[in-house]
């Protein structure tokens, strides 16, 4: 029987002069995984998790580790029935496990570098995976014998399982066919469409995206004589018994909406739903002065090379709802999406005397000290020369960058296009951004995306309808999560407080880390991961509630504390006309 956990609801009041006020609000949770469960088919315990999502009968997918021990870490993609008490934690595939079809090189899965994903309304997920070559091929003929001339390819790929085993979704396999050496497979419907028949996909950055029978996802490819190339797609992977083809919904050589032929030169990994999907485009990633979130509808009788067409839904320069006179400069990649609304982060500036949208930003420092990683920490401190830096010191290890004053979280309706505010920063809230040194590291087989190692910023999100989940670091100093429902704002969990909020095993630890990702919370199904320590001892793991109906809560408290924000230095930048 599901059980709708009961919300506690605790007033705690900052004593420092003029500190917000928050209304602590404790969810009963049920564990998923936590490191006194083992590994399954290994006598290892779990240690280690990223990000879960869930989908809206409380079924969570999620990554997790084991310790070394005898032989290298387990490492694979699970799940877990919550919807009622008892299930087990079942797993999908694991590093070592056989990659499915196209597959005569017996190759066996490596790594899975991002988080697993699951649709809103079924059990289907999609991840990617990493391996050694899969795909033995000709590519020529030996001019002297006359014998083939193979090649191998094949690494990375897109798997998924909507009709219950694993399958290829994607792959890095679209150059292979059988059009002029006929002993090869046609594995053309792998191909990046809108481009040179037969190019093929170099990489699938980010995670891909599931619903129903399709697969949405961001590929990066390269277009002869002009370099690489970016943009986001889709593929039925049931129909036509698995050969449909990709189809092409935006790119690089597609022009950004209203913005006068100007092109997508950057596309963030999409969130699909519903049979539609969402994604961030924009015409520079670092500087972006146009694009926005758009909307696309995943037809199975689209022409694969015609672009789709876009819905508008969130642009930069878009005037902020709630803020007077502010226009958007910044917004984020990842985008909570369940078919009808979507939550993002966003930040935004004013216009100066000549029209100008002006940016405020403050400046923070990350160090390469915190990388536990050895050779990350090294190919960290080896990119600081000390001017690009900007700590103005080489081989501090110190990196200085720029975060908006003004930023926030945001949720909007797709069909009649209202925006809602979420939190911002400035009153309860200081920093909504955290940084992390991830990617490739020479010399090693790394997990990645294939583009070299560098610091990184993100937010976190997961809405549900017009309530969200998100992380933040308050004025008075806290990182945790957060939680707006029903219009009210309240705590989830806090770093320092006891490990027991989530997990009756971390009685007497600190929380010490806490996540969520953007498909953590669907139907009131509301899925995070945490870490507790005191030092010695740990626990860590992934969590489940099931929120409360808006009339099972408490009154909280009406209104909230403000105060101004503190800054150690401001800038002004220009971001768009």
């Amino acid at each position: 029987m599901k059980q709708r956990a009961a919300l506690l609801i605790a007033v705690s009041t900052m004593m420092m002069a003029g500190a917000p006020v928050f209304a602590a609000s404790t969810i009963k949770w049920s564990t998923v995984v936590n490191n006194n469960d083992l590994y399954p088919g290994d006598t290892r315990n779990f240690n280690s998790y990223n990000q879960p999502s869930v989908n809206n009968e409380g079924l969570v997918v999620f990554r997790a580790r084991t310790q070394g021990g005898d032989g290298q870490p387990g490492s694979g993609i699970f799940t877990r029935d919550m919807s009622t008490g008892g299930n087990p934690i079942t797993k999908i595939t694991e590093r070592g496990a056989i990659v499915p079809q196209p597959n005569n090189t017996a190759a066996i899965f490596n790594e899975f570098p991002s988080i697993p994903r699951i649709d809103a309304t079924s059990a289907t997920i999609a991840t990617r995976g990493q391996s050694r070559p899969v795909l033995e091929y000709q590519n020529g003929i030996d001019s002297g014998t006359g014998e083939p001339i193979t090649t191998r390819g094949g690494t990375s790929g897109i798997y998924t399982n909507p009709q219950g085993s694993l399958i290829t979704g994607m792959s890095g396999l679209g150059n292979v066919n059988n059009g002029v050496y006929p002993s090869n497979p046609d594995l053309s419907y792998y191909q990046v469409p809108g481009t040179t028949p037969g190019t093929k996909f170099d990489q699938f950055p980010g995670a891909p995206s599931p619903t129903g029978d399709f697969v949405v996802f961001k590929g990066n490819w390269t277009e002869t004589g002009a370099g690489g190339r970016t943009g986001v797609y889709y593929r039925d992977v049931v129909a036509g018994g698995g050969t449909s083809p990709t189809k092409l919904i935006a790119d690089s050589n597609t022009a950004i909406p209203g913005a006068a032929g100007t092109k997508f030169g950057s596309t963030a990994p999409p969130s699909a739903a519903a049979g539609r999907m969402v994604f961030l485009g924009v015409d520079n990633e670092e500087s972006p002065t146009m694009g926005g979130i758009y909307m696309a509808s995943l037809d199975s009788n689209k022409a694969a090379d015609t672009p789709s067409i876009l819905k508008t839904i969130v642009t930069i320069g878009q005037a902020v709802v709630d803020q007077a006179d502010s226009f958007f400069t910044r917004i984020g990649e990842a985008l909570s999406f369940n078919g009808n609304k979507v939550g993002f982060w966003g930040a935004w500036g004013k216009k100066n005397d000549n029209g100008q949208v002006q940016m405020q930003t403050r400046t923070i420092t990350v160090s390469c000290a915190g990388i536990d990683n050895g050779n990350t920490a090294a190919f960290c401190n080896a990119q600081d020369n000390g001017v690009t830096a900007g700590s103005g010191t080489a081989g501090d290890g110190l990196f200085n960058f720029e975060v908006p004053l003004d930023q926030g979280f945001f949720v909007t309706d797709v069909n009649t296009l209202e925006t809602r505010l979420i939190a911002q920063t400035g009153g309860l809230y200081k920093d909504f951004v955290y940084w992390n040194f991830s990617g490739k590291i020479p010399g090693e087989e790394g997990e990645e995306d294939g583009e070299f190692a560098r610091w990184r910023s993100a937010s976190f999100m997961a809405s549900d309808g017009w309530n969200a989940a998100f992380k933040g670091d308050t004025q008075g100093g806290a990182t945790g999560l957060y939680h707006m429902f029903g219009g009210q704002l309240s705590t989830i969990a806090e770093y320092g407080m006891d490990g027991s909020t989530l997990d009756p095993d971390a009685q007497g630890l600190a929380i010490t880390s806490l996540g969520i990702e953007r498909d953590g919370y669907r139907k009131g199904w509301l899925t995070i991961n945490g870490s507790m320590t005191d030092g010695i001892n740990s626990m860590a793991g992934i969590y489940v509630s099931q929120v409360p109906e808006p009339a099972s809560w408490a009154m909280l408290i009406a209104g909230f504390g403000l105060v101004g924000a503190t800054m150690r230095r401001r800038r002004t930048i220009i971001v768009a006309a």
